[in-house]
């Protein structure tokens, strides 16, 4: 017994450095406290803060209904069990409930880190990253905060005496290594969302935008995988201020070097957003909650990239080249003095891809077009030619009047992006026309193509005052089909103070012509400038590009599982309904959670190892132990990934029902975990336990020995009146006499704890103890089985310690005055708080006095043995 008590105290922390993806701080072991000058103090049995550690996620405590009248400023959250590593990503998640995460709040909170009680490092205030909700619906966020040294203890503070902290509600405590997993599947346009607990949407607003009717609707359109779908922001006129839309992956970041950016568009179908608007917009990046990229539109500067859908509508895609990696992006959108009205926007979706993904086919003489490989030329219709050919076309280059002219018409055809013919229309002159015809030689574009020109201006006067903008497209010289600025054409702002207008066809055709009518009366010459004539396919109509189309022929704009395969052509898409993630595979069978009917691969489906609590919620099952003596139940691994439910030592998969014959061939080494040889098909239950395969049906009944409704894997005493950690001859492990391992340290995250896991690296735990009398148990371990003393031992607790010869008392006790102990035998004692920490111990011969001076008010748990007995007590300290 005493090897063992020494062994409990060396593993009492796990140094911890694997990847945890925003990993709630919670379960045995986890204390939540009041903060108060530095200091950790308890709270009042009535403040609810251990919703803060329990398993239900989604259950939030009022920072202000916690710190105010207690002269507290913030709350801590400590970790008994494990040491986070240095560079580990440590802060909360909360929301503002239907209020506005401003400046002032943000200025006002501060991240600190502790290790055993001792602080470590402080963010500076607002320092963190926050994008909590705004607009009346609550959206929860992550505040975080990247850490330089080691702790295991986090805590928010709140500066001076700030009420508007207040209304802020927050959930857990989290942290999060930095080594998630790199997604750089190359795919152009790659959606980052879908329907997962994987993807969150957040908002903010600045502190000096306060009007009501400034808000955010459907904003879970955002990060929902459709590409059709928004949601709106309103910024109402007369009001500055601004919002902050972040799309933020938990489970994966994407690399450097990558593009990033938004889909927008006017929420009024015809509105333009102008170059003004355009440089109130900021695109910015973020890795774990640090900034890594930040660049605004600048008309000229080329910074942030900004293009047309050729969608039609007026969709436009905004995009920066990053230089360092992120998982999360964020569109920031602004309205001040000079920009007094941005209206309202509808955001589409975020994204991510490569920089080589434009589609858009230039038409340029002096070279091989990418697309079909046809000669593209500038034609001249009054009969001049370019690139060696005479094509002659019917048109005018301008007007007949002397003072007016196109000139360098070959620039549109040429291969530099940044030389333009010029149309240029003498000051006091209107109701002038411009043409420049272009003409795809040996090649007819289909239906559906989009068409259009790259143009500019040489005045701030917009396009609606100038005049009429026409775009005709041509099959020969039969005119096809035509749109202008005043039926529909549209004008996309982009990149470098640029305008695209164009259409998608209805028609084949195979020349494209601009018309620019001049019909406004400035005192000013006017140059309008034609860049460059372009074509995009689109050959099965679903909106999407050819060179980014995927499902030539499906639909490309819907991605539920966000693993950039769209739905049409995934033949292996995981579209979670619950909160189970959509990229993590716990089990390493190619299946994520999310579709994963047995998520852990112990042979009991995931259903019927969640909902304990009938929520519909997978990540919140988390039950080992007894609330008798702990305060919170778990061991910070659910149900559905957790190999030892009930944390009775003995692993799931041998309390599941599953006949002893078939356990043997689909485990071979006993580990509790499914051998990855055996089939599973598509929902990730091996087949040979279900009655077909993928028919979701099991062939065995869930074991419930003693027939009490709790089957035997969330049973401490599967038989009714044993407990099966003494069955198995692990008594000792026992430190709170609930029958439970109450010591959690789990480094591999399988539910398995350290004191009976033999293997700390990988999922499960080789030769197991079992429950005597299955055909397994000579498999166990050495010393797994219970030795004689241990066996009279475990007797001895398993009758609730009764054993005249050892008393304790008084009890409860006061705070500063000695326990007494009194036994016939010699022998030692060891005293844990109610979390399970080891707070002191030491021997004695026969009688003795344990000090309480050093131990706060609250329970323990006083562990005696003698040579011939031992005992368990529960005292209170007061």
């Amino acid at each position: 017994m005493k090897k063992s008590l020494s062994f409990i105290a060396t593993v009492l922390f796990v140094f911890v450095a694997f990847a945890q993806n925003y990993k709630p701080i919670r379960g045995m072991g986890i204390r939540a406290r009041l903060a108060q000058n530095g200091q950790c103090v308890a709270a009042a049995s009535s403040s609810n803060i251990n919703t803060l550690i329990d398993a239900n996620i989604n259950s939030g405590v009022s920072l202000g209904n916690l710190i105010n009248n207690t002269g507290s400023n913030g709350i801590s959250v400590s970790d008994n069990n494990t040491m986070y590593a240095a560079g580990s990503v440590a802060g909360f998640n909360v929301d503002m409930g239907n209020g506005a995460m401003t400046s002032t709040v943000a200025n006002s909170l501060s991240i600190a880190t502790y290790k055993n009680g001792v602080l470590q490092e402080t963010s500076a205030p607002g320092a963190f990253s926050s994008t909590p909700a705004y607009g009346g619906q609550k959206s929860r966020t992550f505040l975080h905060f990247k850490t330089t040294k080691a702790f295991n203890e986090i805590r928010l503070l709140r500066s001076g005496s700030n009420t508007a902290c207040n209304a802020m509600n927050i959930y857990y405590a989290f942290t999060c290594a930095p080594n998630v997993k790199l997604d750089n599947n190359g795919v152009c346009d790659d959606i980052i969302g879908g329907a997962s607990a994987d993807i969150e949407a957040n908002i903010s607003c600045s502190s000096n935008l306060t009007s009501p009717l400034s808000v955010i609707t459907n904003r879970d359109r955002i990060s929902d995988g459709d590409k059709s779908s928004f949601g709106t922001v309103t910024l109402p006129s007369g009001f500055s201020g601004s919002f902050s839309i972040g799309v933020f992956d938990k489970t994966q970041y994407y690399p450097a070097g990558n593009r990033a950016g938004f889909v927008i568009s006017p929420a009024n179908s015809n509105a333009v957003l102008t170059e003004k608007m355009l440089n109130n917009l900021v695109i910015e990046t973020y890795l774990f909650g640090q900034l890594q990229n930040s660049q605004s539109y600048n008309s000229g500067s080329g910074t942030m990239n900004v293009s047309s859908m050729n969608l039609g509508g007026n969709k436009q895609k905004i995009s920066i080249a990053t230089t360092k990696p992120f998982n999360e992006v964020r569109l920031k959108i602004s309205q001040n003095s000079t920009c007094s009205n941005m209206g309202a926007i509808n955001i589409y979706y975020a994204f991510e891809e490569p920089q080589n993904c434009d589609c858009k086919q230039y038409l340029q003489c002096n070279r091989t077009a990418p697309y079909k490989g046809a000669l593209l030329c500038g034609n001249l219709p009054n009969g001049a030619s370019y690139c060696g050919r005479r094509e002659p076309w019917s048109g005018t280059w301008s007007t007949t009047t002397s003072y007016l002219g196109v000139y360098n018409a070959e620039y549109v055809v040429d291969s530099n992006p940044s030389t333009y013919a010029t149309f240029s229309v003498p000051s006091y002159k209107y109701n002038l026309t411009g043409n420049i015809a272009v003409e795809s030689v040996g090649t007819t574009y289909p239906a559906g193509t989009y068409a259009g020109f790259t143009i500019g201006k040489s005045t701030s006067t917009d396009w609606s005052a100038l005049g009429v903008i026409t775009v005709q497209l041509y099959n020969g010289n039969t005119l096809v089909e035509q749109k202008s600025t005043t039926n529909g054409l549209k004008l996309i702002t982009v990149s470098g103070g640029k305008t695209e207008v164009g259409f998608k066809s209805t028609k084949a055709f195979n020349r494209i012509r601009i018309s620019i009518k001049h019909t406004a009366s400035l005192c000013q010459c006017v140059n309008y400038y034609i860049y460059n004539v372009f074509v995009e396919l689109d050959s099965d109509g679903d909106g999407v590009p050819d060179c980014k189309d995927i499902c030539p022929n499906g639909d490309d704009n819907i991605d539920s599982d966000g693993d950039g395969i769209p739905d049409a052509c995934d033949t292996t898409s995981c579209v979670s309904t619950s909160d189970k993630s959509s990229t993590i595979d716990t089990d390493g069978d190619g299946i994520p959670n999310g579709c994963d009917g047995d998520s852990d691969n112990d042979g009991i489906p995931d259903i019927m190892e969640e909902d304990v609590n009938n929520n519909g919620l997978f990540e919140d099952d988390d039950v080992d132990g007894d609330l008798a003596f702990v305060e919170v139940l778990g061991d910070g691994v659910a149900n559905y990934l957790d190999l030892d439910s009930d944390n009775d030592g003995v692993l799931d998969l041998f309390e599941s029902g599953i006949p002893a014959s078939v356990i043997d061939q689909i485990d071979t080494d006993h580990n509790g975990v499914v051998d990855s040889n055996i089939p599973v098909g598509a929902n990730g239950i091996a087949d040979i336990l279900e009655t077909a395969p993928d028919s979701g049906v099991m062939k065995y009944a869930i074991k419930d020995t003693d027939g009490d409704g709790v089957p035997d894997f969330l049973d401490l005493k599967s038989n009714g009146s044993d407990f099966d950690l003494y069955q198995i001859g692990r008594a000792d492990l026992d430190l709170l006499g609930g029958g439970f391992i109450s010591i959690i340290s789990d480094s591999d995250l399988d539910g398995i704890q350290a004191v009976v896991d033999t293997d700390l690296v990988n999922r499960g735990a080789p030769n197991s103890p079992l429950i005597p009398g299955t055909p397994f148990a000579k498999n166990a371990k050495a010393g797994a089985a219970p030795k004689d003393k241990e066996t009279k031992d475990a007797k001895a607790v398993a009758n609730n310690g009764i054993n005249n010869e050892i008393v304790i008392y008084p009890n409860p006790v006061k705070a500063g005055e000695n326990l007494n102990v009194r036994s016939a035998e010699e022998g030692t004692y060891a005293v844990f708080s109610a979390q399970g920490q080891l707070v002191k111990n030491g021997k004695f011969n026969g009688n003795t006095e344990i000090n309480t001076t050093s131990m706060p008010a609250g329970m323990y748990i006083i562990k005696i043995e003698t040579k011939s007995a031992g005992k368990t007590f529960k005292v209170i300290v007061k």
